[in-house]
């Protein structure tokens, strides 16, 4: 594994029951540089790699280490915002779902490659997503699985539809109307891995979920 320069490592290496190793950093999940700042909040970035079939095909073809992102609000690290499956052994009906580590398909995914990022955002950024999640909430039927849109992304064509959004189509629009990021491109362009980019991200973890399942509740609530 690669640690990054401007980090240092707080917790020694844990070989996780898959034999995969992960690994944690500095000013990462153990949260050693609190933030106090009121008038800024910490986002989370998850990327991942289920085994799911869908998974597997987008791995396939494009040959990149994460097929998957989502983003958390909270500090404990326990639920993530995205668009996915709704029911864990189904792939469809798909849509706007919270997705938490408990329970679902990353529950039954504990050997799925996984990356944590934090980002540090303006506070008034960080409740306008807020809203935005809860706004969606009560309406999730509305919000529907882009199908077509990640096939037509695979080609580099723009596939837009109201309320239809695959997963980082969606991660991307969300934190570009919260003033959080600025595109580089469409929504509807942006993969996973294209998130590990972005300015000012931190990254907490990297591993596997049942690693990181591991070391989250080895911590105390709020260190994530």
């Amino acid at each position: 594994m690669h640690f990054p320069k401007n980090c240092t490592i707080i917790k020694k290496v844990m070989n996780d029951s898959y034999g995969s190793e992960t690994q944690m950093y500095g000013k990462g999940i153990l949260g050693m540089a609190k933030r106090n700042k009121q008038s800024t909040k910490d986002i989370y970035i998850l990327l991942l790699r289920s085994q799911s079939l869908f998974s597997r095909v987008i791995h396939i073809a494009t040959k990149e280490e994460y097929t998957h992102v989502s983003i958390g609000m909270e500090s404990d690290c326990t639920q993530f915002y995205s668009f996915a499956r709704r029911y864990t052994n189904l792939p469809l009906p798909a849509g706007f779902v919270q997705e938490s580590l408990d329970s679902g398909l990353m529950a039954k995914s504990k050997s799925a490659p996984c990356a944590l990022y934090r980002m540090t955002i303006p506070a008034s950024s960080y409740f306008s997503l807020r809203r935005r999640f809860k706004k969606m909430l009560p309406k999730q039927k509305r919000f529907q699985y882009s199908v077509l849109g990640t096939f037509f992304c695979f080609f580099g064509i723009e596939y837009k539809r109201e309320n239809k959004y695959f997963c980082s189509q969606f991660v991307a629009e969300a934190l570009n109307e919260a003033g959080i990021i600025e595109l580089t491109k469409s929504p509807a362009l942006y993969h996973p891995v294209d998130f590990i980019k972005l300015p000012h991200l931190e990254l907490c973890y990297k591993g596997t979920l049942g690693g990181l399942d591991r070391m989250r509740y080895a911590l105390p609530a709020g260190n994530c």
